[in-house]
């Protein structure tokens, strides 16, 4: 119950984590199932929440490239005095005339852009794009977070059931040893196959204390995963099957179908998007740029107050900047062919790792299904040994072997269905289906 009890307070300051209600609930909540594993790391994992802020910038990033489009208002004053007048005058050499020696002005005036070379226009599509690829990226963090929450569950998984398979062992170990014993003292046995049950009964409990050290440390690790912070200790509900899972067909698909829903690959076309709009802003760059506007003015040179509207146009010509812009533009050029190379060759390692993943996990349901079928082969291995040595036809070494060989037989296959079950989430993550 100390693990049920550190869970239950670790929820409760929680405030993110929405399993509110009764404290029993809260200890039911406790042992978790792979989908809320998955669902309560979405929600308060580390990089989730990183991977929302930079989509929140990309978004605001857009707005602001929106905001291009409006007229540009700008306000202005100023003031002056000098230290003599601006404007002398000799009068007949008699004496000199001078004014202007302060004023005042200021005025309101906005310029609407009407030609920028396309660069308004560009630079929202690229702002556009920036946000699509903001969101690609969240997808890749949380189909990563589900990858690493679903890797720590099944290990969790695994070393559960290790443990039972060690327990079982060590109380057959108890009972051989009370016989053995017995039979020592019966006088029909020696006090060396006691040692020998003895020797081997304390080297599983030292085993025991590492496996039960290795649950504790994946229960943490697999609560920081999910976000309920480094002291949290969650259990977890699946078991090791006694049968082997069907075989995974049904979750085969085509390398070239699924490479297009892969967020690898929405990620490099949105790559090739934003290389070429980032071309035509260069290119932009270097085109007239038109505006016109209007304002409102005011000035007080000549102790007068004047005020006074005006319309204005204003165009920009880049001539030198074209000496430099054109270098510019072949750069940008090179730059799109790059990312056009990249797309069509990590494409194609796409399809090549889908491919890998795919002959891992039909072999590690292969590698699933011998290592049964051992269990059963060194099952009954075990109760032969055990008949002869009840026999008096085989030593008590023989059957302390052929008890480790059924332990290890277990284990192989404890280790065998973890594999196969990290193996199918990493090709269900390979071919862009990681939240199935």
């Amino acid at each position: 119950m100390r693990t049920i009890s550190k869970i239950i307070i670790s929820l409760a300051a929680a405030a993110s984590v929405p399993f509110a209600g009764t404290a029993q609930e809260a200890a039911a909540d406790s042992v978790f199932t792979l989908e809320q594993c998955r669902q309560t790391a979405l929600r308060n994992n580390a990089d989730i929440r990183t991977a929302d802020n930079n989509l929140r910038a990309a978004i605001e990033t857009h707005k602001e490239a929106f905001t291009k489009y409006f007229p540009e208002v700008t306000a202005g004053a100023s003031m002056f005095r000098t230290n003599h007048d601006m404007i002398q005058y000799d009068v007949l050499d008699l004496f000199t005339l001078g004014i202007i020696n302060k004023g005042k002005a200021a005025g309101v005036w906005a310029l609407q852009p009407v030609f920028m070379g396309g660069q308004i226009v560009n630079g929202n599509k690229l702002a556009k794009v920036g946000e699509e690829a903001a969101r690609i990226r969240k997808e890749q963090s949380a189909d990563l977070v589900q990858l690493q929450t679903e890797t720590l569950y099944w290990q969790l998984v695994t070393l559960k059931a290790s443990k039972q398979t060690l327990e079982s062992a060590i109380t057959v170990l108890d009972s051989l040893g009370r016989q053995v014993k017995a039979a020592v003292d019966a006088g029909v046995a020696m006090m060396n196959d006691y040692l020998k049950v003895e020797l081997k009964r304390n080297g599983y409990r030292a085993d025991l204390v590492d496996l039960e050290n290795g649950i504790e440390l994946m229960k943490m690790l697999l609560g920081q995963q999910m976000g309920l912070g480094s002291d949290a200790k969650v259990d977890v509900r699946s078991e090791v099957p006694d049968s082997v899972p069907a075989y995974p067909g049904a979750l085969y698909v085509n390398t070239a179908e699924a490479l297009t829903q892969t967020n690898d690959h929405r990620l490099l076309v949105k790559n090739v998007e934003a290389k070429s709009l980032e071309k035509k802003m260069e290119i932009g760059s270097n085109l007239p740029k038109l505006a016109v506007g209007a304002g409102w003015f005011y000035h007080n040179v000549f102790n007068q107050n004047h005020n006074f509207g005006g319309v204005m146009v204003t165009l920009a010509v880049p001539i030198s900047g074209w000496w430099g812009g054109s270098h510019a533009i072949k750069r940008k050029s090179a730059e799109l062919d790059n990312a056009r190379v990249e797309l069509d060759n990590l494409s194609q390692k796409l399809e090549i790792e889908m491919a890998d993943k795919w002959d891992n996990l039909t072999a590690a349901h292969r590698k699933m299904a011998i290592a049964h079928e051992a269990i059963g082969q060194s099952r009954e291995n075990l109760r032969l040994n055990k008949a002869y040595y009840e026999a008096g036809m085989s030593t008590i070494t023989d059957l302390l072997d052929a008890q480790a060989l059924d332990r290890q037989a277990k284990d192989d296959y404890i280790a065998a269905y973890g594999a196969f079950k990290l193996s199918e989430a990493q090709y269900l993550t390979a071919t862009g289906r990681g939240g199935i």
